[in-house]
């Protein structure tokens, strides 16, 4: 058999060529970004709720300001 001879196609796995080895820093400095962004808009969130609650809260008459309404 000679090696010129067409051979079957051997499938072979697919290899993904990364730019840098992830390193524990890395990983550290991503979810420390990742934590820092998702711990923000969770305040802000709930910074916006509670304003939104106390303003509606204010906004709205007295019981002692509706019984001047009432006479």
């Amino acid at each position: 058999m000679s090696t010129l001879e067409s051979k079957e196609p051997v499938e072979r796995p697919r290899v993904e060529l990364v730019e840098e080895i992830p390193s524990g820093e890395a990983e550290a400095r991503r979810a420390f970004y990742a934590g820092a962004v998702a711990s923000g808009l969770l305040c802000a969130i709930a910074g916006i709720t509670v304003g939104f609650v106390l303003g509606v809260k204010s906004s709205l008459p007295r019981d002692h300001e509706r019984e001047e309404y009432r006479r």
